[in-house]
């Protein structure tokens, strides 16, 4: 493969792996890639075509390129909102520059964020949450790699996949991991502070994901996406105030 070219800047990028906190407003195409497969799996389920769905993808992530960071995003509400409608406009554009009008037509008619297609809502609902999943999974196996002692990463992946272990198997599988003896006790004790750390990450991740958060915004949105139930239990009783000052 060729190295990509001054006239293909997305060529070789990995969508998933650059990011940046967009609720700064300093460079949000940087959050568009990061988020990059929840808008293919929404622009999927609304053209109904893989080909036409990577075309316009690549249209809109360089529109946005061009318009520059702080302006691309008006900084109201929620980014994922934003993105949306944007992936509608691009993709109506896109059929009316194939002659598609009547395709057009109903998608514009439905052109408002909070309406649209069922189908293209859950699909881009689902990969915005598997994107955040994702990434915080990564924050997570890179706060280990750069801890000692901590397994926080290690330990909830060994939880997930032997669900109906109990803590001396999970303990004796995490020592065949890392190499080093691991107790019942010490394990139970590494997944519940990971389990904190992960909320705190999902928490995070959302609020970074809208202007001005506020608890409930970020509560909602958690909700909305499925997450709830990944935070409620592990966070701190005050955590509205700990992290957004009431």
């Amino acid at each position: 493969m060729s190295a990509p070219s001054a006239d293909e800047p997305l060529a070789g990028i990995r969508l998933d792996q650059l990011s940046t906190h967009v609720a700064t407003l300093e460079d949000a195409q940087r959050f568009v890639f990061r988020y990059g497969a929840a808008i293919r799996g929404y622009l999927n389920a609304i053209l109904r075509d893989p080909s036409a769905a990577e075309e316009v993808m690549q249209e809109l992530i360089l529109a946005l390129l061009r318009r520059g960071g702080a302006d691309t995003w008006p900084g109201k509400g929620r980014f994922r909102d934003y993105l949306k409608t944007a992936a509608r406009n691009a993709a109506i554009t896109y059929l009316r520059k194939k002659g598609r009008q009547p395709v057009a037509a109903e998608l514009d008619a439905h052109a408002d964020p909070n309406s649209g297609d069922a189908a293209a809502e859950r699909a881009m609902t689902s990969e915005w949450q598997a994107c955040v999943l994702a990434r915080v999974w990564r924050e997570l196996e890179s706060h280990e790699r750069r801890s000692p002692g901590n397994l926080f990463y290690t330990a909830l992946q060994i939880v997930t996949e032997f669900q109906d272990a109990d803590s001396t198997r999970h303990a004796q599988t995490a020592s065949a991991r890392t190499k080093r003896p691991i107790t019942p006790e010490a394990f139970r004790k590494q997944v519940s502070r990971a389990r904190l750390k992960m909320a705190e990450l999902i928490l995070l991740e959302v609020a970074g994901s809208i202007a001005a958060p506020t608890a409930d915004d970020v509560e909602g949105e958690l909700r909305e996406l499925g997450l709830w139930g990944y935070v409620a239990d592990y966070l701190p009783d005050d955590w509205r105030k700990k992290y957004f000052g009431r």
